[in-house]
């Protein structure tokens, strides 16, 4: 069992001694991480609480938990391509194959009395298609460059260049790829994308991307492997400075590290994809770095 035992003064907080006391606590996280002593979920999070005592972290620009069953609101999330819902687990679904096709009911195929109907959308609810939504070029974003086969939706929210994105993610099947991105502008294809291998015949886990203007990318850092499509949830931890360094934790545990200067400015909001998969989303918290 991990025990973090703090004895605390007033004189003891004063002329430093918050300082000492908070790197006292990363010392002490950094030995539960390598003693395996406690878990890596609450590791991280007595992480984030000291970086944020220690004025490092922001509080958070955005937490997303879907716990309301919707993903249309509160925040407002805009599907640009591909099938999202909430599973009965809470968590942000999306299935995609390359040879998916839109669904009647989704494409427009039902009157507007029919959709309001309670009945009907109780059983749209039941085949997880309530808050589903397919809607290619949609939203105020653009899916300029979105290849055949991929899903993504986005929300607007305003991101300093230093940032530390935590999300958990689970792959269910054994091919594709998914993950998030950060975007400029309007063009969700846009900016640094975190993608995780669900194939384990790609020899690649994880790898970080930036993609151009033309929407060519460019590897900032991969890490071979089997992938991840075991189906279980992991927790990822991304993190950038504003000197262009960035790092990846999966469970608690170094993934990737990289550095990339090229760009300098912030983005404009936050997007999840779906390439050829099946993905679940959820408590995505994104906040600033200081």
């Amino acid at each position: 069992m991990f025990w973090v035992v703090l004895l605390l003064s007033p004189s003891a907080l004063a002329g430093g001694g918050m300082d000492r006391l908070l790197e006292e606590l990363r010392q002490a996280i950094e030995e539960g991480r390598a003693t395996k002593a406690a878990k890596p979920a609450f590791l991280n999070k007595l992480e984030t609480i000291v970086e944020r005592a220690g004025g490092t972290l922001g509080k958070p620009m955005m937490l997303e938990t879907f716990s309301d069953g919707e993903f249309d609101r509160n925040p407002t999330w805009t599907v640009v391509s591909g099938n999202f819902h909430v599973d009965a687990s809470g968590a942000l679904f999306s299935s995609q194959g390359v040879g998916d096709t839109t669904l009647p009911m989704e494409a427009g195929g039902m009157e507007p009395e029919e959709k309001s109907d309670s009945d009907v959308k109780m059983m749209m609810g039941i085949v997880g298609m309530l808050t589903r939504q397919t809607a290619p070029g949609g939203g105020s974003a653009k899916g300029r460059g979105v290849e055949k086969g991929t899903a993504i939706i986005h929300v607007p929210v305003a991101v300093d260049n230093a940032f530390q994105i935590r999300f958990t993610i689970r792959l269910d099947s054994t091919q594709g790829e998914a993950g998030l991105g950060l975007f400029m502008g309007e063009d969700v294809g846009s900016g640094y994308q975190l993608l995780l291998n669900a194939d384990p015949n790609r020899n690649k886990t994880a790898e970080l991307i930036r993609t151009n203007d033309q929407h060519q990318r460019q590897s900032i850092a991969v890490l071979p492997g089997n992938g991840l499509g075991d189906g279980f949830n992991h927790e990822l931890l991304w993190k950038r400075t504003d000197t262009g360094h960035m790092t990846v934790s999966l469970d608690g545990h170094p993934l990737l590290q990289g550095r990339d200067l090229t760009i300098s400015g912030s983005f404009d909001g936050l997007a999840l994809i779906n390439r050829n998969g099946e993905v679940a989303f959820d408590n995505i918290e994104l906040s600033a770095v200081r």
